[in-house]
């Protein structure tokens, strides 16, 4: 717990997190628990900020197989400074496809990186300042989020720091994280809520993803709850297998070969003395 950051969120009349869940996580187990832990989290009315770092998570779902309930829960436990990403979350006024701005100006690479087959090119020199990415399928809704006047915002307030827009949130994050016991940085945190946060708003307040509208327009189906509806598809970007899960295959291959050569040459010594 910073006693500096509670006491600033109680002066300001915010509320305080020593830790808690980080913003729209989906409900996915691997998602719950992989997107690590958000600490010293700080919201108001709209808006929430504070540091995701590693640490343990844990999320279980209950399912109904026949006449049995089956419980699954995944744990993941892992080193806290394995991870530090600052972030400010805003709320938006409808769910929306799953996209990714990727900054080239911090020399960072995402956490979670999206396939490649996934990135978009953007109008003008924007492509000089981020990488887009979108799910396949929704080209056009990414360009309808990302509009020329809102790119122009994006780069002014937030030309260093990736952006994500996931489910009914859009996510400013800063790898290292952000200094919250700096006045400038919640200085910072006013003009991109000014200005990025109100255009998104703006812009995205009556989005209608058609795909998701002709599912739910099926006999039985759930209708829009007026906070929008995305189809499955656009919810998720699909990710890029990270290099350590690569590895990981590499080695297991690799023992699996040795024991499988272990294997043939004992059986061929046992064949010689039994022939």
């Amino acid at each position: 717990m910073d006693e500096r950051i509670a006491a600033l969120a109680a002066a300001n009349g915010w509320r305080y997190e020593v830790e808690g869940t980080p913003p729209a996580l989906g409900a996915g187990l691997w998602e719950q628990v992989s997107g690590g832990v958000a600490r010293d989290k700080v919201a108001g009315d709209g808006w929430e900020t504070g540091t995701i770092t590693g640490g343990e998570r844990r999320a279980s779902e209950v399912k109904q197989v026949g006449g049995f309930t089956v419980t699954t829960t995944v744990s993941v436990s892992t080193p806290v400074r394995s991870l530090r990403v600052g972030y400010l979350a805003m709320t938006l006024p409808r769910r929306l496809p799953h996209l990714v701005l990727d900054a080239t100006s911090n020399g960072r690479e995402l956490l979670q990186r999206p396939s490649r087959d996934q990135r978009l090119s953007l109008e003008g020199d924007f492509d000089r300042h981020f990488r887009l990415y979108a799910p396949s399928g929704y080209e056009r809704d990414a360009l309808y989020v990302f509009t020329p006047d809102l790119m122009a915002l994006l780069i002014d307030e937030t030309g260093d720091l990736d952006v994500e827009v996931r489910d009914d949130r859009l996510i400013v994050l800063r790898p290292g994280g952000f200094d919250l016991t700096d006045p400038a940085t919640w200085a910072r945190f006013e003009r991109i809520r000014e200005s990025v946060g109100r255009k998104a708003w703006s812009q995205t307040d009556l989005y209608r993803d058609d795909r998701a509208t002709l599912t739910f327009e099926r006999p039985g189906a759930v209708p829009d709850d007026g906070a929008g509806v995305v189809a499955e598809g656009g919810r998720r970007l699909r990710r890029r297998v990270p290099r350590m899960v690569w590895f990981g295959i590499a080695v297991a291959a690799a023992a699996l070969v040795f024991a499988a050569t272990v294997l043939t040459i004992v059986l061929t010594q046992v064949g010689r003395a039994f022939g």
